[in-house]
């Protein structure tokens, strides 16, 4: 639950490399402090948290993830949610912003973080081998499941969020480091609102509305 135009991650690494990049021009070290300034532009884009608000209806599920879709299937969810449910799953290439955010407004019910292997996010069932994030949410008596999934680059998933939080809807709950991706099961009186490849933007894209509802 991170506010700002930088993700908190990369504050550690923002700030060091450009003092770093002023004391070398200071000492007319220009090779390496332009190595150093282009580091420091890396991060800036790597680890941006844009500000975003959502003016969809409170019905509507927000996207959970900047990327391209990937998947929209119906499957049977055993562990978390206990139910046949929709799956939408979000794949975030390098370039994409790597925080994601709540897709609905509810009370963090479970959080469990599995390792696995790094295998390409775009590769089948890397849901149940690669290393990946739980986050469970419980929205007025429904269930909603985020996994954040690891692959090829990505090396590290961050949770900003604990069991028994209360989180927004679009609010930051983690990111991923070098993309990857990320899964959102959600129960069928929802209707998915977008296509296959589709482009979306976490916090403000519409993935899903509440069936029957304006």
């Amino acid at each position: 639950m991170k506010k700002g135009f930088i993700a908190r991650e990369g504050v550690k690494l923002i700030i060091p490399s450009l003092v770093l990049f002023v004391l070398l021009f200071i000492a007319r070290a220009y090779i390496l402090s332009s190595i150093v300034f282009l580091f420091f532009l890396f991060c800036l884009f790597f680890f941006r948290n844009p500000v975003r608000t959502s003016t969809a209806p409170e019905n509507v599920l927000l996207s959970p993830a900047d990327g391209k879709v990937l998947e929209i299937a119906e499957i049977r969810e055993e562990e978390f949610i206990n139910d046949t449910v929709q799956r939408i799953g979000i794949f975030m290439s390098p370039a994409d912003v790597h925080v994601n955010r709540a897709p609905c407004e509810g009370r963090i019910a479970k959080m469990l973080h599995r390792r696995g292997q790094f295998a390409l996010a775009f590769k089948k069932d890397i849901d149940k081998d690669n290393e990946r994030n739980y986050i469970l949410i419980d929205h007025q008596s429904e269930r909603f499941l985020l996994v954040q999934i690891a692959g090829f680059l990505a090396r590290r998933i961050i949770a900003y969020v604990k069991e028994g939080d209360h989180v927004n809807r679009g609010e930051t709950v983690g990111m991923i480091a070098f993309g990857s991706r990320v899964d959102i099961y959600f129960p069928n009186n929802y209707e998915t609102v977008v296509k296959l490849h589709q482009r979306v933007k976490a916090g403000i894209t519409p993935l899903a509305q509440k069936k029957g509802e304006i």
